[in-house]
């Protein structure tokens, strides 16, 4: 503990019974005091009658459910002061004017002006101003309600009987003009309606009957091509001379095969085509066999001069001469057939062309026509379209006028306001005095920042706290060579300033014990600051910062990175199974800790392990052992802050004096996992 002390000596021409002056801190305090007071009433005389001075406003509500007409085709709509307008010249009509217009018309100049001529007999207008309307519009103020067809009406004003009278004549006037609208719109939009049906039912039937007569003077069957003579007998001699010049192409690839077949020696009459050179073969065939069965029975110069088989030698070759001869004859048969065949053909197509050139001049004649009378027809059938249309509106208008009447049902009238709406004089006037408070103590701090008093010598005494045996603990820690980043006490470090001040570093022996005797939630905890990451960041990771597959776990914040995780940590999440966005430190009821429970736990799981010195297990201690395993292996520094992210420049000089001599290491060949965490626990 420090204790100052002030010592001012008098002056020694002082006299015992010269009148005592007032010291300094007492006219310090009494120039306070009369700068807060002086401040602090003019400030409250000026906003409490500033606040009292206001004259009170009343505030009168009212809700609404407006429902506008049902949509319907009219074909006119009526504008406020206005001529009726066609439904040809706009898409909108009144009947289906969208809800957010019909509120535009309730705070409208000629519904406002009917409310204030209903009310002036009846009350006193004068505090609307010189312009009724205008001010009423000031004072009222509409909020449609969302997802709804309710609309809440608000009048601010600072006479109270007269706001709730004007809301509900502003409503029941709205009502009235509602429904007058809607029959004027709707009458118009039936007559309009009429009149048009009617004009497009001369026009469509004017249309019928030139489309009629158009069709009989050009003898017009049908408006399908097909059904017309003209056109079909067109369309079959196209089709006639595309299979004619089929037929040709046909019968000349025929006599070019006969032809190639002749030059190259080959038959071009088949046997089944002609009978008698079947015959021939046939019988020569049965001779070959009989020969061949004899051959094989005789020698060749018994068979020589046998003269039954000298003769049938003699008819077979009487046979194959006939045969030969009856090819050739066939062949000349086939090719003659074929040029008859391909002349016909060539005949055939040059008469359908010369038949459709005949046609040619009456089919494009009529083909013009044709398209003349599709084109009428279309026009034709586009107004019995708009003619049918016309038709529908008129009877949904005349079907439907109860349905589609517009609508406005009073969910909640007005009523006469008790109590201002504002100001609320309370709350202003704490405010007020609150605000007095403040300045006057502004004022007395600026006026005190140009009167700071001259300094007075001052003697500081530091005394130590911290018993001897400590002290003496402590040089005996430093001496045996026990680790020199354990905490020594306050004054002891007030001493010895330039000593590195570190935590605790942990063996491994310790760490494996505070693994085995602390709860899962301690172990869980220990194994995320035994990976480089900080008690806040630990507290802050959630399930979905933990990657299994890669055995990462994501830390955020302004230098992001992803710590390594040991195996032994990958199977305690595992178990735990937390849901998504849940933090991964929860205690036995799945409930989130903090900090400080973070240090019980330690602390308790210190405690049952044995350890010496349990106070001093915190997570600081535990995650400086894990940066005090990657220094002492000689990673470079600018690679430790990607590991257990960023340092204070003192910390990184502090772990300076653990490193060892030489060059360093990249990250790659550092060990990131302390060695009583490589086998699983």
């Amino acid at each position: 503990m420090n204790f100052i002390t002030t010592h001012t000596e008098q002056d020694p021409w002082r006299s015992d019974y010269a009148p005592a002056l007032a010291s300094p801190t007492t006219r310090i305090n009494r120039r306070r005091r009369l700068v807060f007071l002086v401040v602090f009433a003019l400030a409250c005389v000026l906003s409490l009658s500033f606040t009292f001075l206001r004259p009170a406003e009343y505030r009168a509500e009212a809700r609404v459910q407006i429902t506008p007409a049902a949509a319907a085709p009219p074909s006119v709509f009526m504008a406020s002061g206005q001529a009726p307008v066609t439904a040809a010249a706009s898409q909108t009509s009144e009947s289906a004017r969208p809800f957010l217009t019909e509120v535009q018309v309730l705070t409208s100049r000629p519904v406002l002006q009917q409310a204030i001529e209903r009310l002036r007999p009846s009350y006193d207008l004068s505090s609307l101003g010189d312009d009724p309307v205008g001010g009423l519009q000031a004072a009222l103020l509409i909020t449609p309600i969302a997802d709804t067809r309710v609309v809440q009406l608000a009048a601010t004003g600072g006479h109270a009987q007269l706001l709730a009278p004007l809301l509900n004549t502003v409503i029941g006037v709205f009502q009235e003009h509602l429904e007058a609208a809607y029959r004027n719109a709707t009458g118009l939009a039936l007559a309009a309606a009429s009149d048009e049906a009617a004009k497009l039912a001369a026009d469509v039937a004017a249309k019928q009957r030139e489309v009629e007569l158009f069709r009989i003077q050009y003898n017009i069957v049908s408006p399908e091509r097909e059904e017309n003579q003209v056109l079909a007998r067109t369309t079959g001699l196209s089709t006639s001379l595309n299979k004619a010049n089929e037929n040709v192409d046909i019968a000349e690839g025929k006599l070019r095969s006969l032809r190639d077949a002749a030059s190259a020696g080959k038959g071009v009459v088949r046997s089944k085509d002609d009978p008698t050179l079947a015959d021939l073969e046939k019988r020569a065939s049965q001779l070959r066999e009989d020969l061949a069965e004899q051959g094989r029975s005789f020698t060749a110069g018994f068979m020589s001069l046998d003269p039954l088989i000298r003769a049938k030698r003699t008819q077979l070759d009487n046979l194959e001469q006939q045969i030969k001869t009856q090819r050739v004859t066939g062949q000349r048969a086939a090719l003659a057939e074929a040029e008859a065949e391909v002349a016909s053909a060539r005949e055939t197509v040059n008469r359908i062309r010369r038949q459709s050139a005949e046609d040619r001049s009456t089919v494009q004649q009529f083909t013009a026509h044709f398209s003349a009378f599709k084109a009428l027809q279309d026009d034709l059938n586009g107004m019995q379209t708009l003619y049918r249309a016309a038709v529908q509106r008129q009877l949904r208008l005349e079907a439907s006028e109860l349905d589609r009447k517009p609508a406005v049902q009073v969910v909640e009238a007005a009523t006469t306001p008790l109590q201002a709406w504002r100001p609320l004089y309370a709350r202003d006037a704490a405010i007020s005095v609150a605000g007095s408070l403040l300045l006057g103590l502004l004022a007395m701090w600026f006026v005190e920042l140009f009167n700071r008093p001259e300094p007075q010598p001052a003697f500081i005494l530091a005394q130590s706290l911290a018993p001897a045996g400590r002290l003496h603990e402590a040089a005996d820690a430093l001496t045996l060579g026990r680790p020199a980043n354990r905490a020594l006490p306050t004054a002891g470090a007030a001493l010895l300033g330039s000593q590195p001040a570190l935590p605790r570093e942990l063996g491994q022996d310790e760490v494996n014990a505070l693994l085995r005797a602390g709860s899962e939630t301690a172990r869980v905890a220990m194994l995320l600051l035994l990976s480089g990451i900080s008690a806040e960041e630990a507290l802050a990771v959630k399930s979905d910062d933990v990657d299994l597959p890669r055995r990462v776990i994501r830390i955020g914040g302004e230098l992001a990175r992803e710590a390594a995780m040991c195996e032994t940590l990958a199977e305690l999440i595992i178990g735990r199974a937390k849901q998504p966005g849940q933090q991964l430190l929860a205690d036995a009821q799945d409930r989130d800790i903090g900090l400080p429970d973070l240090s019980a736990e330690l602390l308790c799981a210190a405690h049952d392990a044995g350890i010496e010195h349990p106070a001093e297990v915190s997570p600081a201690a535990l995650r400086h052992t894990y940066v005090a395993f990657l220094v002492r292996q000689g990673i470079r520094f600018a690679d430790l802050t990607q590991v257990v992210g960023r340092l204070p420049a003192e910390t990184l000089s502090d772990y300076s004096t653990l490193s060892p001599a030489g060059a360093r290491i990249s990250l790659e060949a550092v060990e990131r996992v302390l060695p009583a965490l490589r086998a699983p626990a």
